[in-house]
């Protein structure tokens, strides 16, 4: 037999027991690879509610961007601990449609409960039934920071999940109509005439 193929079958009878050792991994890396490659624990997905936040100022700030881009605002109250309501923001961030009407309609603002005995001041400020209904629980405020309305989000669930038609039925019925335009062009030259300046008009759509 040839040297080099007596070499050959040497070095492949020696490579074979070293390989289904542990030296495969540690020693000759690239074989280890796969192994190496394998998922590891999942990471902990983010929390829905900052616990830390500032409620009272973050709904400040909400109104004031309301009342200047002609929008209302939703306070959705619940805690990290509530499936529900890890569901409803999975779903107004999922659904296209419910997710289209509260980016172009609200300024939305999360409002951690911890357990029923945080933020409570707003609760009772707004009217809100958290310990009678639950959460999530909404509450709609206008562009002067004034509830209008309070809703259980339980009527809008469908089973185990939330119902995408009245989930849309509440956010349209509670969001401002439409600015009218032909007012607020004749409102702006009759501001302008007065104050001796022009009217510049801006033609455009949300989207």
């Amino acid at each position: 037999m040839d040297i080099r193929i007596q070499l050959l079958v040497l070095f492949v009878a020696l490579w074979i027991p070293i390989c289904g050792s542990s030296l495969c991994s540690s020693q000759f890396p690239l074989l280890g690879a796969q192994e190496a490659d394998s998922p590891g624990p999942e990471a902990k997905a983010a929390d829905v509610y900052d616990e830390k936040a500032n409620a009272t100022d973050d709904i400040a700030a909400a109104v004031a961007r309301a009342a200047k881009n002609h929008k209302r605002v939703l306070v959705v109250y619940g805690g990290n601990w509530c499936g529900w309501c890890v569901k409803l923001d999975e779903f107004f961030k999922k659904d296209r449609a419910v997710a289209k009407t509260l980016y172009y309609e609200y300024e939305v603002v999360k409002v951690d409960i911890g357990k029923f005995d945080k933020n409570m001041e707003l609760v009772e400020k707004y009217g809100a039934q958290l310990k009678k209904d639950g959460v999530p629980y909404l509450t709609v405020l206008d562009d002067k920071g004034k509830a209008i309305t309070n809703q259980n989000t339980g009527d809008l669930e469908e089973g185990d999940h939330h119902d995408r038609a009245k989930i849309e039925a509440f956010l349209k019925a509670q969001k401002l109509p439409p600015v009218d335009a032909e007012k607020a062009l004749a409102k702006a030259l009759k501001q302008a005439s007065k104050d001796g300046r022009k009217v510049l008009l801006h033609l455009g759509a949300p989207w």
